[in-house]
């Protein structure tokens, strides 16, 4: 994308109308996300793309605001979510499962549990943007700063070019917004970048997948199958009577993960413990 005047709207350019694409239909993708998570009817529209330097965008910001800095790994370049008061108020209100009775008309900082509660809400807004910036990059977000006053926003280079893209939220009967600001360059692919063969790309992005995957929780489950009883003798048990499993050692376990996933084991010693040993993975 070649460089623009700054504090200027987008004009019909090719590369432009893709830019305002892309991002339409990013706001289509988080109005279903926030009314599935938040469970309300909640609309996102795409309301300005424009371009503006560093220092001109943080002198637009009030105080106080809510804003998050990322880094777009594995990039170098940063992004910036801005919300104000009454939009984080009104989404806090929805995650705790209140209802929009009136607007909002706090004005303050947000405490460290709001702040909690409020990535729960980005964490889904930038879900969506992921997804959507795939077009130019595959990136993840890691959060670099948490602010409320626009002057201890971290600005590097103040005179740096940055896309500025402004949403509307319609919460109800209420409205609020959020803004956007990615360096110029982060929308422009290098030559060559997306000429990775599709075999290529999937791979990487199924390593991609398992790495985010790694410390996600699962539950297994060791599934003995035997005895069978009858309902009146269970329903005849006392307090103290032991139930005899019965089950040979050679006989291979059930183990199954997250109730659908099956794995075949055996029993086997762990010092004075029983364990299973995995046999066959489906």
């Amino acid at each position: 994308m070649d460089p623009i005047s700054l504090g200027t709207e987008v004009s019909d350019d090719p590369q432009q109308r893709l830019l305002r694409g892309v991002h339409e239909n990013f706001a289509q993708a988080l109005s279903a996300s926030f009314s599935a998570f938040l469970q309300g009817e909640i609309a996102v529209r795409l309301e300005t793309v424009s371009f503006v330097s560093a220092a001109d965008f943080r002198r637009t910001l009030e105080a106080p605001s809510s804003l998050i800095s990322f880094q777009l790994v594995p990039l170098a370049e940063r992004a910036i979510l801005a919300l104000d008061c009454p939009t984080v108020f009104s989404l806090l209100e929805l995650l705790l499962g209140g209802k929009l009775d009136s607007p909002p008309s706090q004005q303050r900082k947000l405490t460290e549990i709001e702040w909690t509660l409020l990535e729960e809400v980005v964490r889904v807004l930038v879900a969506a943007l992921g997804e959507a910036w795939k077009t130019f990059h595959t990136v993840e977000f890691k959060v670099l700063a948490l602010e409320n006053d626009p002057e201890l926003l971290p600005v590097p280079d103040p005179a740096r070019p940055l896309v500025e893209l402004g949403f509307a939220l319609s919460l109800g009967e209420q409205s609020g917004g959020f803004r956007i600001a990615v360096p110029q360059t982060f929308f422009k692919i290098a030559p060559g970048e997306d000429e990775a063969p599709p075999a290529q790309r999937g791979a990487e992005s199924a390593q991609r997948n398992l790495e985010l995957l790694g410390e996600a929780m699962v539950d297994v489950e060791v599934i003995l199958d035997g005895p069978a009883m009858e309902l009146r003798e269970l329903a005849a048990l006392e307090t103290g009577q032991v139930v005899l499993f019965d089950y040979p050692l050679q006989k291979p376990l059930r183990a199954m993960v997250n109730e659908t996933v099956p794995i075949t084991c055996q029993i086997v010693s762990a010092g004075r413990k029983r364990a299973f040993q995995v046999e066959r993975l489906p």
